[in-house]
């Protein structure tokens, strides 16, 4: 699997889409303050997502829209953020 993490302007506009805090944002994808999921978004102190951490956001993303009936779900989510999500051929998924 190919993975890039999702640009920090596609963070900005879901949180924007939202309307979610920094402690709303972190909440959703599982990570511990507000202040850490910040770092997602900022110039100065930069983190890359893990994929775990952007599968749990994305699941709790598409919760919000109805129910998850397939992995593929939550890799559409992620892409449209801007995460690249790219399975090898034969990669079967979980």
């Amino acid at each position: 699997m190919h993975y890039q993490a999702p640009p920090q302007q596609g963070l900005r506009l879901l949180k924007e889409q939202l309307s979610y805090t920094n402690t709303q944002m972190a909440r959703m994808f599982g990570v511990a303050t507000g202040r850490q999921f910040h770092k997602y978004l900022s110039d100065e102190d930069k983190r890359e997502m893990g994929f775990h951490v952007l599968m749990y956001g994305m699941a709790n993303w598409q919760l919000m829209h109805g129910p998850i009936t397939s992995v593929e779900q939550l890799h559409a989510r992620g892409r449209e953020i801007g995460a690249i999500i790219e399975l090898e051929d034969g990669e079967q998924q979980p």
